[in-house]
């Protein structure tokens, strides 16, 4: 057993390399976008292919997750990370020599499949470091690699794009990839806070904390299609498709849509990307900060939580649907920084809940589920923006008409999880099934000391 003290620093070191897998996550997935011009133009590739090619990502995306999820209930998640960071670096390289267009698809096909566990295995390898009520800012800083990944991945692929080609952004990632597979090997580490957690409530559970009280008064498993029932869980899951849809798209047509659409030059618009990805990082922070500190006031998760993403996502809806009035390109930048901003709390609060609602021994395959499924919008999303530039008369005007249909998909997604989404409520669903299970196949048994509804934060 590591020391309270090593314990502490060997969880932020695998927070900080975390971090840096999100980063290079989400640099993979931004060079598309950035390398969109010269690539159309060096691979004679119209609109509607560059769709394809963005959602071809996604083929693969969703099943790979699942499959994934399932193995990290049973495998540490220290050697399925490498192996995702394996298969990046691996695709990449195809890239860099002569390049045809099913070449393009089948490489962005691959490396779908190696990202799409990527965010669930990451935020499941840091909850084996944290229980619930420290789970916060360890996430949000996860998070935040995929804001990174695409704020360093503006400037600095932009410069070599310029400087080289499109083909040196490939190699750069496919090096990077590969010096982070190395260090994980040497550094990374897997946490045992789940198992901790329920031996300490085993040998004192009235002196450990209500976090770890909480969570052993999880149920130890539950059937799955109890989740896919529940309220809470298919109204994350209506969140996560909707960020989703509004991150495929700021990956794959924002910088486009910056050169396309509003005129700028492709330096500007790297820097610009870079803007608007950027300021996703001290607002998911703050809201973050401010989300614990409702939650340590005794504030329900429901409020802390729930209200916050739900409302996120309908302001993203709102921000795309302003896109499409007169306002000059200065208001739509900013519209899509704001956009970017509440876009992607879901893909912080989205977890939290999950983590909070799910037994520990699901939570795995459950946050796999949840983001393979709702990552389905990235396949959808790039595609059906591209059909709508390639229809439109001018593609300024076709770039309104997608964002006005995306907006109002998300705003309808907002409000009806802002009905759905009851942790508290969930938690005790969930316990009664799993007790009525129990009971009903091995008679009456004693069930752990659970807290008040009260106690766990539940209103």
């Amino acid at each position: 057993m590591l020391k309270e003290s090593t314990r502490r620093w060997r969880a932020w070191i695998v927070v900080a390399l975390v971090f840096l897998f999100m980063l290079i996550n989400f640099a993979d997935k931004a060079v598309i976008g950035l390398a969109a011009v010269p690539m159309m133009h060096d691979l004679g590739l119209t609109p509607g292919q560059l769709g394809l090619v963005g959602s071809s990502f996604f083929v693969l995306f969703s099943i790979s997750g699942i499959v994934f999820g399932f193995i990290a209930n049973r495998v540490k998640t220290k050697w399925l990370l490498a192996i995702l960071s394996i298969v990046w670096a691996a695709v990449q390289f195809p890239l860099v020599g002569a390049v045809s267009f099913p070449l393009l698809i089948a490489c962005r096909v691959l490396l779908g499949a190696g990202e799409g566990p990527a965010y669930a295995l990451a935020v499941h390898a840091t909850y084996k470091w944290f229980d619930n009520s420290r789970r916060n800012i360890p996430t949000a800083i996860v998070q935040q690699g995929a804001n990174m990944g695409m704020l360093v991945a503006g400037p600095c692929l932009t410069w070599l794009m310029i400087h080289y080609d499109w083909h040196a952004a490939f190699l750069a990632l496919g090096v990077v990839g590969a010096i982070w597979t190395m260090l994980w090997l040497l550094l990374g580490a897997e946490g045992s806070v789940d198992e901790s957690s329920k031996q300490d409530a085993t040998d004192a559970p009235h002196s450990v904390s209500v976090s770890a009280r909480a969570e052993v008064c999880a149920p130890a498993r539950v059937p799955y299609r109890a989740l896919m029932s529940d309220p809470t869980l298919v109204g994350i899951f209506l969140l996560s498709f909707a960020g989703f849809l509004a991150l495929s798209l700021c990956f794959t047509w924002f910088p486009a849509y910056l050169r396309l659409g509003l005129g700028y030059s492709a330096t500007d618009a790297g820097w610009l990307f870079s803007v608007i990805v950027g300021a996703a990082i001290p607002a998911s922070l703050v809201m973050s900060w401010f989300s614990q500190y409702l939650f340590d006031k005794g504030v329900s998760s429901r409020a802390s939580r729930g209200f916050i993403t739900s409302g996120a996502i309908a302001l993203t809806g709102l921000t795309f649907i302003c896109m499409t009035t007169g306002i000059g390109a200065p208001l739509k930048i900013v519209c899509l920084t704001l956009g970017a901003c509440f876009g992607q709390l879901i893909f912080l609060f989205g977890p939290l809940m999950i983590g909070e609602v799910t037994p520990p021994a699901q939570r795995g395959a459950w946050l796999a589920i949840n983001n393979s499924i709702a990552t389905l919008a990235g396949f959808v999303a790039p595609a059906l923006m591209g059909r709508f530039v390639g229809a439109a008369h001018s593609q300024a005007v076709g770039f309104e008409h997608g964002f006005l249909f995306l907006g109002s998909v998300l705003v309808a997604a907002g409000v009806a999880a802002l009905w759905l989404i009851h942790p508290e409520r969930s938690m005790r669903r969930l316990r009664g099934i799993a007790a009525s299970r129990n009971s009903r196949e091995r008679g009456d048994i004693t069930q752990p000391a659970c807290l008040p509804d009260e106690a766990t934060g539940a209103g």
